[in-house]
């Protein structure tokens, strides 16, 4: 591979947003993000869906690079089970943005969805 062609895809890496992220205005919303964060940023969401799944296996503390975190996470499945908190909020940005789930497992953004355009309200 040449040097202009390998400078070219570390350009392109660096300008690129990460693949789970939304932008709220000028502010960026990324896995891993507290709600409090996004509330902030994006506002009060148009509707809320809770539930609680239980999934098998031997919590571990998880440590982040941005702070503490008490999220945990499974290692291997034993007949240990931890119950996780899920949270999906969804965003109307209006009718010429698109619309977005943000999905969160324990307080914590884990995926966001793109829907179709939004509507006006």
């Amino acid at each position: 591979m040449s040097i202009a062609r390998l400078l070219f895809v570390l350009i392109l890496l660096g300008l690129s947003q990460p693949a789970a992220a939304v932008r709220c205005g000028s502010k960026l919303v990324n896995e891993g993000d507290p709600k409090a964060k996004v509330l902030k940023h994006c506002g009060e969401p148009v509707s809320v869906e809770r539930r609680t799944v239980v999934r098998s296996g031997v919590p571990r503390l998880v440590t982040r690079t941005r702070g503490f975190s008490d999220e945990r996470e499974l290692l291997l499945p034993t007949r240990s089970f931890v119950e996780v908190n899920i949270e999906e909020w969804t965003f109307n940005f209006g009718p010429r943005k698109f619309m977005r789930v943000i999905r969160f497992e324990n307080g914590r953004v884990k995926d966001i969805e793109a829907l179709s355009y939004g509507y006006r309200d």
